[in-house]
């Protein structure tokens, strides 16, 4: 850095046997403009990765609640008014109808969800997205053979749902993409050394050249701004949990993106 004058930020490393975040800010003499700048030291700060990653969790946790909540409220806001048509016309049994579907469908995931992934951090994420995915016309299918309970208690759980959430928020904006997909294909299994997720959609499909560029912060197949952060916070969750992702081309149309994550991370040495 010191030769380069470039700023180094957010570089995780160990520090006597601790994960910490360091930022290098170099010092330049004559900064102000006057003569030619050289780089005369640097400043160092150290951040402990284990609370912040601790502050992550928790941020996570209250964004995958309020995601939830604001979905269920904006549901059966839609549901409600669609019942109260039905009482106001006289079809009354159609309303009848419509709620026990409704009561039916949150039933049997929810008894789904208490089973095969107990995790509570992790459920909430699937019913968050799954509501999401509701609301925007769209229909998550969960595969029923699908379990995720071998979840070692030294395993983030924030770096599962970071992986998880963006994969599904980017098949979700795929399906989108495209008039007629409606369907998100999701299937996790935890059986032999490693916990395998798979989503696929119907989306538009991924240039193989783009496939390892997107991964990179700030590129995206998609048009417009603000895109291009999901698939590179995918690509630093894996890295530290040492996992894989590989992005499969579908037939006719779409994508399935395959994430695997062993079980047990070989810790880095200090």
């Amino acid at each position: 850095m010191i030769q380069t004058g470039k700023p180094i930020l957010d570089k995780e490393d160990i520090v006597g046997g601790q994960r910490v975040l360091v930022n290098r800010i170099p010092l330049f003499q004559n900064a102000s403009g006057h003569g030619p700048e050289k780089v005369i030291g640097a400043v160092s700060s150290f951040r402990l990765k284990d609370e912040l990653d601790r502050m992550t969790d928790q941020l996570n946790r209250m964004q995958i609640y309020a995601d939830t909540l604001r979905s269920q409220a904006h549901e059966y806001s839609n549901k409600l008014h669609t019942i109260s048509g039905l009482i106001q016309i006289g079809a009354t049994d159609q309303a009848i109808d419509l709620i026990g579907q409704e009561t039916r469908d949150h039933q049997t995931l929810l008894h789904f969800l208490l089973s095969a992934v107990p995790d509570p951090l992790l459920s909430g994420c699937i019913l968050g997205k799954y509501n999401r995915a509701r609301e925007l016309g769209l229909n998550l299918e969960i595969d029923p053979e699908s379990q995720m309970q071998d979840l070692s208690d030294d395993l983030p759980r924030e770096l599962l749902v970071t992986i998880l959430a963006n994969l599904l928020d980017n098949a979700m904006d795929a399906s989108l993409a495209v008039g007629n997909a409606k369907q998100i294909r999701l299937s996790m299994t935890d059986l032999g050394h490693d916990l395998i997720f798979e989503v696929e959609d119907e989306g538009p499909g991924v240039d193989p050249e783009l496939v390892e560029a997107l991964f990179a912060k700030g590129v995206s197949s998609k048009p417009g701004q603000n895109h291009g952060y999901g698939l590179y916070l995918v690509a630093q969750a894996l890295n530290r949990l040492q996992g894989d992702i590989a992005l499969e081309p579908l037939e006719p149309k779409g994508t399935r993106a395959v994430v695997y994550i062993p079980k047990q991370v070989i810790k880095a040495e200090a």
